[in-house]
């Protein structure tokens, strides 16, 4: 960055303004009486076991629970704390990347609208592969602009070992290269790094680092790639207009309204007025690529909001440039007021989730209640009698029962229907040995198929719990003997009636 009073100051601003909050957002995920995530709950799993790669996704989130875990305890907001803290540094990194487009004090304001980003509040509640994914993202993205204008080595390495550790992260890091090709037909320099020796250089660093992964893949008959095809579903394309606009106005949520606003308005100035500067344009090509991509998966099967996360890092900048000419940046401020607004309201749920059903938001939390008390009711049941093995058929279910039933003298194994592996779960806890007492810990809807691959079962408890949105999960606890392998057709076996607890 430049090395002016003026961009040191703005900085030493954004730095304490960013401290603050991570350490707000820190304080809060301490306090927060949630539960894990079925999602986070797993990766916790796959940290007790580094390795370099796991059924569904690449070994980054597991490295960070790792390391997060080994320094302060298997607690919730441990296993969580790496993502406000990449939040916050990420926000930092965007900074810089504004600096090469703007002054400091746009620089400033693009940081602090990142920070504040709807979709990021809430992903700072979590930890996600989306929250390392951007990180290395934004810093990848201020190397290939530093590089195209800065002939140094460091530029393409930096680049090259950000995208590799991105794609370490999440495959989706792969759209950063397709945003590159797309910078290149509308900046000459994006076309020299690219195609030349330097762009060589940041893919040969890149695959390099995910290589350690694509073996992993290749030792287990590639369970990440089929995972990944299987999500984005065009086996069973659907051509939805209506699923691409409600991806559509679903950035509006994850970006806020006023800042993605901003961003058309950008994009249209832009269009317009074509010959603007080359990281401008590359900013626009990084941000929006990204997006159509993921609208294009969203009109063939589907596609989640957060998909297209990772061009908000080219995003904010644009969409901040765009805000302050409007209303004498009047139309800024009100983008701070609604994402900081959200914000809070966000830490108040976290802290208090029965606010949730107030704010008419319960149904976004509903899968972080409830598994706590299932695992101490599970692991009291397990308990009372000498069982082989707790099983269950729901990798939700398998996932929260691992790390909330600790300690535990008796295994935790998967049932599978068939053959087929459709989880990490079923591909290293399978139940696929003779079991002559188990108990299950299943929802009710699965008792038919579940049951009958067994001799006998009987129904111990029906237990209830209250989750967000006025819902409540129901699991069922049986006690069932000798278990044999699933059969071609699923008998319903009659069950006895017992108490809810």
């Amino acid at each position: 960055m430049p090395d002016d009073s003026e961009t040191r100051s703005a900085f030493r601003v954004t730095l304490g303004i960013v401290l603050a909050v991570t350490l707000a957002r820190c304080v809060v995920l301490a306090l927060s009486p949630l539960d894990l995530h079925p999602d986070e709950a797993q990766y916790w799993w796959w940290a007790r076991t580094p390795g370099f790669g796991y059924f569904s996704k690449p070994p980054m989130i597991a490295w960070i629970i790792w390391l997060s875990t080994a320094l302060l305890g298997n607690s919730e907001w441990a296993i969580r704390i790496a993502s406000p803290v990449l939040h916050g540094a990420t926000s930092l990194v965007v900074f810089a990347i504004a600096r090469r487009v703007t002054d400091a004090r746009q620089s400033a304001l693009s940081a602090l609208a990142y920070i504040t980003i709807p979709g990021l509040s809430y992903s700072c509640g979590l930890i996600s592969t989306d929250v390392p994914l951007l990180f290395f993202w934004a810093v990848a993205l201020y190397a290939f602009l530093r590089g195209c204008d800065d002939a140094r080595r460091r530029w393409p390495i930096v680049c090259g070992v950000a995208l590799g550790l991105g794609l370490e992260s999440k495959y989706a890091m792969l759209y950063f290269l397709a945003s590159a090709i797309a910078a290149t037909f509308f900046a000459g320099k994006a076309h020299r790094f690219v195609f030349g020796p330097r762009g060589l250089v940041v893919l040969a660093i890149g695959l390099g680092l995910l290589a350690p992964n694509i073996a992993w893949n290749a030792m287990h008959a590639f369970p990440t790639l089929a995972h990944t095809r299987a999500n984005a579903d065009w086996v069973h394309a659907r051509y939805s207009f209506r699923q691409a606009a409600e991806f559509a106005l679903g950035q509006f949520g994850v970006f806020g309204p006023v800042l993605m606003a901003g961003l058309i308005g950008a994009l249209c100035r832009m269009a317009r007025a074509p010959a603007r500067g080359e990281d401008e344009t590359s900013l626009a090509s990084f941000g929006l690529t990204p997006l159509l991509l993921i609208l294009i998966q969203s009109f063939v099967a589907r596609a989640n909001a957060n998909w297209a996360a990772t061009g908000l890092i080219a995003a904010t900048p644009l969409a901040v440039g765009e805000l302050v000419r409007w209303w004498r940046a009047r139309a800024l401020w009100a983008s701070f007021a609604l994402n900081v607004s959200a914000m809070v309201a966000l830490w108040i749920v976290l802290l208090s989730p029965g606010a949730a059903d107030t704010m008419g938001i319960g149904n976004a939390f509903k899968r972080e209640q409830g598994w706590r008390e299932l695992g101490r009711q599970v692991a009291r049941a397990a308990s009372a009698s000498a069982y082989n093995a707790i099983v269950a058929d729901n990798r939700s279910i398998i996932a929260e029962l691992l790390y909330y039933t600790r300690p535990r003298a008796t295994p935790i194994r998967m049932w599978a229907r068939d053959l087929r592996i459709r989880d990490h779960f079923e591909m290293t806890l399978r139940l696929n040995s003779p079991a002559s007492r188990i108990l299950l810990a299943i929802e009710p809807q699965a008792a038919g198929r579940v049951l009958a691959t067994f001799d006998s079962a009987k129904l111990l408890a029906r237990l209830e719990f209250p989750i967000g949105g006025h819902h409540s999960r129901v699991i069922d606890l049986y006690d069932a003997r000798d278990y044999r392998d699933p059969p071609p057709v699923h008998v319903r076996m009659p069950v006895s009636p017992a108490p809810v607890l």
